[in-house]
C-alpha cells in the first residue's frame, strides 16, 4: 500500500513542476510534426508536389446585373439579357499549345460571325493600322515609342514585332493577325493565372457550343454568362438614356476601389452616365480551382451579386415616340419639299421637348439624328464608330441640352413682359407700326420687307399675334437692355437648368456683362437676334413658366430610384443630381401680374387662332387649344433656323411644346408638328382618364 501511494506522490510531484510538463508537451508535439513532415516531403512528397503543380485556386468576380430604366408608366426601357462571353487566363502549357488553342477559337468566332474584342490598333482590312493611327501621327508615335520601334515604322515592321514577341512565325498572316489581336488584348488588360481578359463578347449559341465541344484543347478559355445591357429599341430616346461601355484605363484606374474591375462596363452618356452610381449593382465573387492547362475542377460562390437599383424616367413612351416620330418626319418633309414652298436640303438636325408645366417633369425630349445605343453594349465596331464621330450632323450630340439657338421672336412674351414690369409699356397702350423703325439703322419690320405692309395701330398682344418686330424695337428702346437681360436671368436663360445629363450648355443672354453696347445691339436683341443663345430645354422651361402664371420650375428627367425593397428618398436624388451636374437651380416664383401674363397668353392664343396669326391657318383644326409663337433665327451660313414654342390648353395648360429645327427656314413650318404632339398628347390622356373611370364605375359597381 505504501509503495503505491508513493507512487503517487512522485507522479504529482512531477505534475506540479510545470516547466517538466511543458517540455514533455513540447517534446510530443514536435516529434509529431517531423513525422508528418517526413510524410508529406519524403513519403508522399512527388504525390503532393504533382498535385499542386496542377491545382491552381483564384477569386473571380460574378457580375451584377445593372437596375432597369424605365418610363413614367413602367415600360421598359433599358433592361439585361443573357450574354456568353469568351475569357482567357494565361496557363502553364506551351507557346504553342497556346497559340494553336487561340487561333483555333478565333476560327470558331469568325465562322460565326462573332468578333474578337481586341484594341489592337489594325483596320478592318486587316492589312494596315487603325484608321486612327493612319489620321493621329502623334498617337502612331506613342505607340510605336511604346513597343521600342522608331517612329517611321511600317505596319509590317509591327506585325513582325509582334510575330517574333508571340512566337507566332510558323502561321499564316491571316493567322498571326488572330494570334496577336488575342494576345494583345490579354496583355493589355494584365491578364495571368488568376485574372481574365475579355476577348469575345455576346457570343452565338453555335460558338458556345463548339467552343464547349472542344474545351479539352483551350487551355485557359472560361465561356462566362453574364449580364448584358439591352435597349428594348436601338434608337428610341437614346439622348436621353445613353449608352454603356467597356470601362477605360483612367476609369478603372479611378474607380478600381469602388469595386470595378478592368473588365466593367460602365455609363458613358444619358441617364446611365448620371445615374451610374445607382444603376450599378455590386459584383459577387466565386472561388475556382482548376488544373495547369485551365480547366476548371470546381468552384463555389463566396458572395452573391445584388443587382442595381432600377430608375423610373419622368417621360411618357407613348409621348416619346409621337415626338420622335414627329421630328423625324417633319425634318423628311421640309427636305422634299412637302412642307415648305421648295425643299429644303439643309434640314437635317433639330429638337423637341415636351414639359409638365405645373412640375417640370420632362414627358418628351427628342433630338435628331439618332443613334444605335445597343451597339455600344458589346463593343461597337470600328466601322460603325468612325461613321458616327465622322458624320456632319453630330448624331451623338444632344441638340434638346447642349444645342445653342437665337430664340428669334419666341423671345418677343419675354421683352414685352420686361416692358410692362419695367413700366415702359402697358398691356393697352396703342402703337402705330411704321414699317422701316425710325432710330439707329432703321431696321425694318418683316412684313414691310415681305409685303411692303405693316401692321398698323397694335397693342402688346397685337404685336404677338402679328410678331411685330417695330413694336419689339420700340420696347427694348424704351426700357434698355438691362431690364431685358434681367429678365432673362428670370426666366431661367444663361444657366443651366441642372437637369440629370451631362453636357448641358449654358446658353448665353444678349447683353449680358457686355462693356461695348449700342442701341443698334438693343434692337436687335429685343426680337431674340444678336448674341442670345439658348438651349431648347431652356426655351421650354420659359413657356413653361408663362404657361403656368409666372412659376419657374426646377427641370426634372428622374421620377424615382428603387431597388427590390425600398425607394431612394427623393432628397437623396436631388442633392446627387446636384452633385453630379454641379448646378443647384432653384424653382421660383416670378410674381408676375395675372394681367400681364394673361395679356401675353392672349397675343400667343392669337397666333394660333386669329385671322393675321402666323400660325392660325395651321391649328383652326386642333382638338386642343393651343396658344403658340412662331421664330425665325438667322444664322451665319445657309437657311435660317425654324423655332416653334407653345403650351396647350390654353385655358387650363397641361404641356409646353418647344420644337428647334436647323436650317428649317422659318418657324412656321414647324406649326404642324406641334399641332400633332398636342393632338395625340391629349387623345392619349383622354383616354387613360376614360379607362379610370371605367374601372373606378365597375370598382364601385357604378350604373349609369
Amino acid at each position: 500500500m505504501e509503495t503505491i501511494k508513493s507512487k503517487f506522490k512522485k507522479i504529482f510531484e512531477i505534475l506540479e513542476n510545470r516547466e517538466l510538463v511543458l517540455s514533455i508537451i513540447l517534446s510530443i508535439v514536435a516529434v509529431i510534426f517531423l513525422i508528418q513532415l517526413f510524410n508529406i516531403q519524403i513519403i508522399n512528397g512527388a504525390s503532393y508536389r504533382e498535385q499542386a503543380e496542377n491545382k491552381i485556386v483564384r477569386t473571380e468576380s460574378i457580375a451584377a446585373s445593372r437596375g432597369e430604366i424605365y418610363d413614367r408608366n413602367g415600360v421598359v426601357l433599358a433592361t439585361n439579357k443573357l450574354a456568353y462571353n469568351v475569357e482567357l487566363y494565361r496557363t502553364k502549357v506551351g507557346v504553342e499549345l497556346t497559340n494553336d488553342a487561340i487561333r483555333d477559337l478565333a476560327d470558331i468566332l469568325i465562322s460565326n460571325n462573332d468578333k474578337i474584342y481586341s484594341s489592337f490598333p489594325i483596320n478592318d482590312a486587316q492589312d494596315n493600322f487603325s484608321d486612327e493611327l493612319l489620321e493621329d501621327e502623334e498617337a502612331r508615335t506613342k505607340f510605336l515609342e511604346n513597343i521600342k520601334l522608331e517612329t517611321d515604322a511600317t505596319f509590317e515592321d509591327v506585325i513582325n514585332y509582334y510575330t517574333e514577341l508571340y512566337a507566332a512565325e510558323e502561321y499564316s498572316y491571316e493567322d498571326k493577325i488572330k494570334i496577336i489581336k488575342v494576345k494583345y488584348e490579354a496583355n493589355y488588360n494584365g491578364y495571368s493565372l488568376f485574372k481574365s481578359a475579355v476577348i469575345a463578347k455576346d457570343i452565338s449559341k453555335n460558338s458556345v457550343a463548339q467552343i464547349e465541344e472542344m474545351k479539352s484543347k483551350f487551355y485557359g478559355v472560361s465561356i462566362v454568362a453574364v449580364p448584358q445591357r439591352y435597349y428594348t429599341s436601338d434608337t428610341f430616346a437614346c439622348h436621353i438614356l445613353g449608352y454603356v461601355s467597356k470601362i477605360s484605363t483612367t476609369e478603372y484606374n479611378n474607380l478600381k476601389d469602388e469595386g470595378y474591375t478592368i473588365n466593367s462596363t460602365i455609363g458613358k452618356s444619358g441617364v446611365e452616365e448620371s445615374m451610374e452610381k445607382y444603376l450599378k449593382g455590386t459584383d459577387g465573387t466565386k472561388k475556382v480551382v482548376t488544373d495547369s492547362l485551365g480547366n476548371v475542377t470546381s468552384e463555389l460562390v463566396t458572395e452573391e451579386a445584388v443587382s442595381g437599383n432600377n430608375v423610373t424616367l419622368t417621360i411618357d413612351f407613348r409621348i416619346q415616340q409621337v415626338v420622335e416620330n414627329a421630328l423625324k418626319s417633319t425634318l423628311e418633309n421640309l427636305q422634299s419639299g412637302a412642307l415648305s414652298e421648295e425643299p429644303i436640303p439643309e434640314a437635317k438636325a433639330g429638337s423637341c421637348v415636351v414639359l409638365d408645366v405645373e412640375t417640370g417633369e420632362v414627358l418628351a425630349m427628342a433630338s435628331y439624328p439618332t443613334y444605335n445605343i445597343n451597339s455600344f453594349a458589346d463593343g461597337i465596331s470600328n466601322a460603325e464608330w468612325k461613321q458616327l464621330i465622322n458624320d456632319d450632323q453630330n448624331p451623338m450630340f444632344n441638340r434638346a441640352i447642349s444645342g445653342t439657338y437665337s430664340p428669334g421672336s419666341t423671345y418677343k412674351m419675354l421683352v414685352g413682359l420686361a416692358g410692362l414690369e419695367s413700366n415702359g409699356i402697358t398691356v393697352d397702350e396703342i402703337y402705330t407700326d411704321p414699317g422701316i423703325y425710325p432710330y439707329s439703322y432703321n431696321p425694318k419690320c418683316w412684313i414691310y420687307t415681305s409685303h411692303n405692309i405693316t401692321h398698323g395701330d397694335i397693342n402688346l398682344s397685337g404685336a404677338i399675334k402679328g410678331s411685330c418686330n417695330c413694336y419689339f424695337y420700340e420696347v427694348g428702346r424704351r426700357i434698355g437692355i438691362a431690364s431685358i437681360v434681367e429678365w432673362a436671368k428670370n426666366f431661367g436663360f444663361g444657366q443651366k437648368t441642372g437637369i440629370e445629363l451631362s453636357g448641358e450648355a449654358t446658353g448665353k443672354i444678349a447683353g449680358n456683362d457686355v462693356k461695348e453696347w449700342s442701341l443698334g445691339d438693343t434692337l436687335s436683341a429685343s426680337i431674340g437676334q444678336s448674341t442670345n443663345l439658348y438651349t431648347p430645354l431652356q426655351l421650354a422651361n420659359y413657356i413653361s413658366t408663362i404657361a403656368n402664371g409666372g412659376k419657374l420650375n426646377k427641370v426634372s428627367l428622374i421620377k424615382n430610384v428603387e431597388n427590390n425593397i425600398t425607394s431612394i428618398s427623393l432628397s437623396e436624388i436631388i442633392e446627387y443630381s446636384k452633385e453630379f451636374t454641379g448646378v443647384d437651380f432653384q424653382a421660383k416664383d416670378l410674381n408676375i401680374s395675372s394681367e400681364y401674363i394673361n395679356t401675353i397668353k392672349e397675343g400667343m392664343y392669337a397666333v394660333t387662332t386669329e385671322t393675321g396669326g402666323t400660325a392660325a391657318d395651321i391649328f383652326k383644326d386642333s382638338k386642343v387649344e393651343v396658344a403658340g409663337k412662331t421664330g425665325t433665327a438667322q444664322v451665319g451660313n445657309g437657311a435660317n433656323n425654324a423655332i416653334f414654342v407653345g403650351f396647350a390648353p390654353y385655358d387650363n395648360p397641361k404641356i409646353a411644346v418647344v420644337a428647334v429645327v436647323e436650317h428649317g427656314a422659318e418657324g412656321y413650318y414647324l406649326a404642324p408638328m406641334v399641332k400633332e404632339i398636342t393632338n395625340e398628347y391629349f387623345d392619349i390622356y383622354t383616354n387613360d382618364a376614360e379607362k379610370e373611370k371605367s374601372q373606378e364605375i365597375v370598382k364601385n359597381k357604378i350604373e349609369f
